[in-house]
């Protein structure tokens, strides 16, 4: 019984979560350049699933599917140092995934690139693309770059 409520309160709350920015056209409408602090700021995305199998993994857990994920933001220049990524939006179709906070890692590669790491169990449709939104905060402002069309690859 407590499973069941556990798995409840986890759909509800994901549920939650799928209809705040995902569902806002406004998010959607922005493009893979934004200005944060003066800085363009350029978003290129890159995901797959990695179906290679590890030492010491059951055949159940190789059923799960994890969708990882390398957003890099990327400057000719340099990019500001009080920037900060505040959430993660992922589409595909009418669903949508939220992240903040710890779930996602950011990189710090070079002055000029960041990238936003993420390893995620969901139910995406490989053979279809993702949109990918990611959020910027610089200063007081917030700014939305979005790449569309995200082609899901396959590692094994």
């Amino acid at each position: 019984m407590k499973k069941i409520l556990t798995a409840l309160a986890l759909s509800v709350a994901l549920a939650g979560c799928a209809t705040s920015p995902a569902t806002d056209s406004k998010v959607w409408m922005a493009g893979n350049t934004a200005n944060v602090e003066q800085q363009s700021v350029r978003l290129e995305s890159n995901l797959w699933i990695d179906m290679m199998p590890k030492v010491g993994e059951t055949t159940a857990l190789l059923k799960e599917q994890m969708l990882h994920g390398a957003l890099n933001l990327v400057t000719d220049t340099q990019l500001p140092a009080d920037m900060d990524v505040t959430m993660v939006v992922l589409k595909q179709g009418s669903v949508s995934w939220v992240f903040e906070g710890d779930d996602f890692e950011l990189r710090n590669h070079s002055e000029n690139q960041w990238e936003v790491a993420f390893n995620w169990q969901l139910e995406v449709n490989i053979t279809k693309p993702v949109d990918v939104a990611v959020q910027l905060v610089g200063g007081k402002n917030q700014t939305w770059v979005v790449n569309k069309q995200v082609n899901v690859d396959t590692v094994y």
